[in-house]
């Protein structure tokens, strides 16, 4: 509910501070007063595109704020959960500012959010119908949208369903058309797909095989190199042909000696020559596996020819298939996913289709269903709205729900079109509504369809912009009436020129327009009784207020004090 409204520099409003009432706030005023100004900057608040134009001259920046209270309004809770933002007590406030560079500040409850976020909690606080809605009732795709909304849970429920069966349908189709692209395009895919696993296969790689080859390189490059170090090293150990006594295996011997002769004089030092010992027998190790490697060092050039023929096909295959050979079999392995895929493509084709017949099974059905469900809330919903019609002194209307079936379709909303016709006068067959020329009868039948909806319609707050249009007397009257029963369970702001609305109000605002030489200025204000006895007087006569006027307005006030407390 709406609470309060603060508007700043906003067109010809200066600032503006409304209090509003919880049933029905009602606002008057002469033509180009600027009512619907009011209008136009909660649209502003609520979401809706703003025009830097509005501005008031001589300010650099307009500012729409309301404090609104959402208990029970769980549409609300939800919504400000999605984006982070948990109101304390139960009040929201909102505010939006646009400066004369077109820039947006939208805030709810201090924190920032975008446009696009204001208005998808402004959609769960207020319902706004002004005289441009009544092209909504022309639509006939909003007709099927109020049926289902008039069926409930159960629709609602049925067409969650029907919104999954049609989604997997959807994504079967798209893969069996994947199936169905051109042969050629598929013989072509398949012809590559197999070269290129047929060239990855024959390389038979190995996993770590690439660094053991640059390895092999290194040393069959190198060979010359490492066999001359071999031997020089081999010398070192045992000497040549000409200088054995300088070999180091030899020093160790003649050392071991020594130590020996010293260990006899002074048993302390026999330890060492168990170490000697040692050093000897490393050494001589190594020089056995020195002469081995000497041996076995690889002159021949061929063997280099052929690492580095290997090296060079995996160079070639990490240019086309991947940057390692790891990558490689792995581009390998998901070809011959594609090319099972490709190859088993009829054993597919059969099981996509297996699958889409079973879900179409089951959208029908479910389509079937919804399709029953529609023709039983249509016969309910032309009664309810004929009756409603009565009420608005239309009681020879007849409501028709026409309803078409495509049984081809396959649609997330189901295989119906529903389109309402109406017929206002006896002996004319139902047209539809668009067919309908008078603004009043179209006002009247939008006002029945929210008061059929009204216990149904979470939204608390709804705004009614003259959508009194073209009625008159008695009709004004029923008018009147059926929304004073429509404030009993939300809060309704209506603006209206008829005095039979105006005098069922809770609250009563007057919106004047006073202008000087140097501005223009809208004023919005409360009405106290004997105010509302004269806007009501004003209302009735068009023209001068007469004492007969304003005895007029009170009897008025007075009768519909009565009528509200027998509603």
């Amino acid at each position: 509910m709406l609470l309060n409204i603060m508007i700043k520099n906003y067109a010809l409003i200066e600032r503006l501070d409304i209090d509003l009432d919880q049933g029905l706030n009602v606002i008057t005023g002469e033509t180009g007063a600027g009512k619907s100004i009011v209008i136009d900057a909660l649209t502003l608040l609520l979401g809706h595109r703003g025009n830097k134009s509005n501005i008031r001259h001589g300010a650099d920046k307009m500012v729409v704020q309301g404090l609104f209270d959402i208990e029970g309004n769980k549409g609300a809770w939800a919504k400000l959960g999605e984006f982070g933002i948990e109101p304390e007590d139960n009040r929201l406030i909102l505010t939006r500012e646009l400066d004369g560079r077109g820039r947006n500040v939208c805030r709810a409850d201090g924190i920032i959010i975008t446009v696009t976020q204001l208005r998808a909690i402004g959609d769960t606080l207020i319902d706004i119908h002004g005289q441009h809605e009544h092209q909504s009732l022309f639509q006939r795709e909003n007709h099927r949208y109020l049926l289902d909304a008039f069926g409930g849970e159960k629709a609602a429920a049925l067409l969650d369903r029907v919104g999954e069966d049609a989604a997997k349908l959807k994504a079967l189709n798209q893969k069996i058309r994947s199936l169905e692209k051109d042969e050629r395009e598929i013989e072509r895919q398949k012809e590559m797909f197999q070269f290129e696993l047929k060239e990855i296969e024959a390389a038979a790689l190995k996993t770590g095989e690439e660094e053991a080859l640059e390895a092999e390189k290194k040393i069959l490059t190198n060979s010359e190199q490492l066999f001359r170090s071999a031997n020089e090293a081999y010398q070192v150990l045992n000497g040549d042909d000409n200088d054995y006594q300088s070999a180091l295996l030899s020093a160790l011997t003649e050392l071991a000696g020594k130590i020996s002769e010293i260990a006899k004089i002074d048993e302390n030092f026999s330890s060492y020559e168990a170490v000697v010992e040692s050093a000897y027998q490393e050494l001589e190790n190594l020089s056995f596996e020195i002469r081995s490697y000497i041996d076995n060092i690889d002159f021949d050039m061929a063997n280099l020819d052929e690492v580095e023929k290997r090296l060079g096909i995996i160079n070639n295959l990490k240019r086309k298939y991947g940057g390692s050979i790891e990558e490689i079999l792995a581009y390998g392995s998901t070809l011959a996913d594609r090319l099972s895929g490709l190859v088993n493509r009829d054993e597919q084709m059969e099981e996509y289709q297996k699958s889409y017949r079973k879900f179409l099974k089951d959208y029908e059905q479910r389509a079937e269903e919804l399709h029953e469900l529609r023709l039983q809330s249509g016969q309910i919903f032309k009664k309810a709205l004929e009756q409603e019609l009565k009420d608005l002194a239309m009681e020879k209307t007849v409501v028709q729900v026409e309803m078409t079936r495509e049984r081809k379709l396959i649609s997330p909303k189901g295989q119906d079109q529903v389109e309402f016709l109406i017929a206002v006068n006896p002996g004319i067959p139902p047209k539809p509504l668009r067919k309908i020329a008078s603004g009043g009868e179209i006002s009247r039948i939008m006002l029945s369809i929210k008061s059929i909806f009204g216990d149904r319609d979470r939204i608390q707050t709804m705004i009614f912009d003259e959508i009194d249009t073209g009625i008159s007397g008695r009709t004004a009257q029923a008018v009147a009436e059926k929304i004073f029963e429509l404030s009993k369970t939300h809060q309704i702001i209506c603006i209206t020129h008829l005095p039979q609305i105006a005098a069922m109000a809770d609250k009563h605002f007057m919106v004047e327009k006073t202008a000087d030489e140097a501005s223009v200025e809208v004023s919005f204000g409360p009405l106290n009784k004997p105010e509302r006895e004269k806007e009501l007087a004003r209302m009735l006569s068009g023209a001068e207020v007469t004492q007969t006027t304003l005895d007029h307005a009170r009897e008025m006030l007075e009768m519909t004090e009565k009528l509200k407390m027998t509603k």
